[in-house]
């Protein structure tokens, strides 16, 4: 059994960043030890294959592979590109802007990818160092990259190739777990005294939009790790994520909207020049109800029937007191009838 202090330092192994750049480490150190042998005038070019292997050496499998096929392309293209140039004679200016012109349009064709930017440098590169020599330096050039990308692909498939589908599923219920808190924030506002001195809230909501882009990318990633990866026993299917991503996202848009309203609302009166109204009426208490209900449909996973009835039945209630509401201000009417309709769009979103 590992000890306490090897059981940390395997944690600390695990971690995404160090475990990428142990492998980095060991994928370049491995390709300038093969790089020497490499038959022909290669072997005079050693120091491209540590380069190639650092630059096919990303998180996943997939984009390992993907990556360092489209860096060998634009590769190949630069070198092309310069082979032409060179046949016009020693560089002058006129020919370094043209390789680099020439690559930089090359490297907008949508297939190259990370490909892109090695278009025009590959292209000086042979253009400036190579220079009468050429036709070796490409040769070497494209097959020691081609040695490195080699290396970095075998190591990235065979030393612990990362699975983050767990991790995906593991922010995908945090981002949920949010939602709700940010929900009972609401119904917090609605029963507290008003005017609001602050936008906390507010600002706590509108921080929502960077959490879904970043569990987004969380499940996007936790796709790609499986995709020819050894450790994979089955594919799991992230389609069910997919999904409660999807309703997360209109549930946050929703949230924003009514929190934006309740904001104005609750804060009426901080300016002098506009009339102060009173801080509750017949609708608040329900409002409230209605959005910690929210809360609660929100949090549940597994079985949200119940919760969403109760929900259901709150936002009944809202409806009832805005109709049989007595507040003489039409203004302040629209606005808690508007807090209402965001609450009904987030049901029919988790009625889904």
């Amino acid at each position: 059994m590992p000890s306490p202090g090897n059981r940390r330092a395997l944690r600390l192994l695990a971690h995404p960043r160090i475990l990428l750049a142990v492998k980095a480490a060991l994928a370049a150190a491995l390709a300038w030890w093969i790089a020497p042998h490499v038959p022909g005038t290669a072997a005079d070019y050693p120091y491209y294959a540590p380069l190639g292997a650092v630059v096919s050496m990303y998180p996943t499998v997939k984009a390992s592979l993907t990556q360092g096929i489209q860096t060998l392309a634009g590769l190949v293209l630069g070198i092309g590109l310069a082979a032409v140039v060179v046949a016009l004679g020693n560089p002058t200016v006129l020919t370094v802007a043209l390789v680099i012109g020439v690559g930089v349009l090359l490297g907008g064709l949508p297939l190259l990818g990370a490909g892109r930017d090695w278009v025009p440098m590959a292209g000086l590169f042979v253009l400036l160092i190579g220079g009468s020599d050429s036709e070796d330096y490409s040769w070497g050039y494209a097959v020691q990259m081609l040695v490195g990308i080699v290396v970095g692909v075998v190591i990235n498939f065979t030393v612990v190739p990362p699975l983050y589908s767990g991790d995906a599923r593991d922010r995908l219920q945090r981002l949920h777990s949010e939602l709700a808190d940010r929900a009972d924030d609401l119904a917090g506002v609605f029963r507290a005294d008003w005017p609001l001195d602050g936008d906390e809230f507010e600002s706590r909501i509108e921080s929502l939009p960077v959490t879904l882009a970043r569990v987004r990318a969380a499940v996007d990633y936790g796709d790609e790790s499986q995709r020819w990866n050894p450790r994979r026993r089955r594919r799991i299917d992230l389609s069910d994520d997919r999904d409660r991503l999807r309703i997360a996202e209109r549930i946050a848009f929703h949230l924003r909207d009514a929190a934006e309203v309740t904001g104005e609302l609750a804060r009426r009166g901080a300016d002098p020049d506009r009339r102060v109204e009173s801080p509750g009426s017949a609708v608040t208490e329900p409002l409230a109800a209605l959005y910690a209900a929210l809360a609660d449909a929100i949090r549940a996973h597994d079985d949200r029937a119940r919760p969403i009835s109760r929900a259901e039945a709150a936002l009944d209630d809202a409806w009832s007191a805005l109709d049989a509401g007595t507040n003489p201000s039409p203004r302040r009417v629209a606005e808690e009838a508007s807090v209402a309709l965001s609450a009904s769009r987030i049901l029919v979103a988790l009625a889904r």
